[in-house]
């Protein structure tokens, strides 16, 4: 290889590089089993975010871990907090117009991708108590949008539960995964109202499964649509879930799993 081709080379690795140092230094500030945070972002902290989404440039990311050691801001909050409002904020924009379908797109893979090395950077699942509690996360038919299923799965993850996350199962699988492995209850992520009918598909198919008398939450974007239409509790009635909520830590609480949490530690 010549010097022009290894230095392209260089350069197309760097991105990644810097992608996964950011991820390393984040994760490494993380505490095991922690609270899942709740507050308002600060929007300039916000922008270095969304500035990483817009064009892919690592040096936002840079500027944003600095930033979070100046005000104090925890690796928590950036994941618990930052990643949902930058998530809602490229949401908003493209309903309104200001971005089109393939700018939104690029921005929430490049949070995705963001936020699948956080995951890999992250081994609270190795941590963890094999008697601790063990969520089967699944997405309906249809549903295209995995993003917030992956920052649920990481939430819970980093206190202490195991996850598996089950992209658009099919009967057959749902029945293996539910006989083959133990889990103390179900969540299904859906992003929109147009996965309604195949929430209630879902959840129909694992009711009518041996396990299908476990806890079953409904959660994700599809609540933020239809609460107000409808009411989250008829939302989970007319699913067939036990459920319908955006916080992980009333779902886990609900389906009698913090404690179990507390104990296996």
């Amino acid at each position: 290889m010549d010097h022009q081709g290894q230095t392209q080379q260089r350069m197309q690795g760097a991105p990644d590089r810097m992608l996964t140092q950011f991820a390393l230094r984040v994760v490494s500030e993380l505490r095991c089993n922690t609270a899942i945070e709740t507050g308002v972002p600060q929007d300039d902290v916000l922008d270095l975010l969304l500035s990483h989404t817009t064009t892919g440039a690592t040096e936002p990311l840079g500027l944003l871990y600095t930033e979070m050691k100046y005000r104090g801001i925890g690796a928590e909050q950036i994941i618990d907090i930052y990643f949902p409002a930058a998530i809602g904020k490229i949401g908003t924009d493209w309903h309104e117009g200001d971005l089109d379908i393939l700018q939104a797109t690029l921005r929430l893979s490049r949070l995705q991708a963001l936020l699948r090395e956080l995951g890999r950077a992250w081994v609270s699942d190795s941590i963890g108590s094999p008697m601790g509690p063990r969520i089967l996360l699944v997405l309906p038919g249809g549903e295209q949008h995995t993003l917030g299923a992956m920052l649920a799965a990481n939430q819970m993850r980093r206190i202490g539960v195991s996850v598996c996350v089950c992209l658009i199962p099919n009967a057959t699988l749902l029945a293996e995964k539910l006989q083959n492995h133990r889990f103390d209850a179900v969540f299904v992520s859906a992003a929109n109202r147009s996965c309604l009918a195949s929430c209630v598909d879902l959840v129909n198919t694992i009711r009518r499964l041996p396990a299908g008398g476990l806890p079953i939450v409904l959660g994700g974007g599809i609540l933020r649509e239809l609460q107000n239409d409808m009411g989250l509790k008829a939302l989970a009635d007319h699913v067939g879930a036990d459920l319908a909520t955006l916080d992980v830590t009333r779902a886990l609480a609900v389906c009698g799993l913090n404690n179990k949490a507390q104990a296996a530690e």
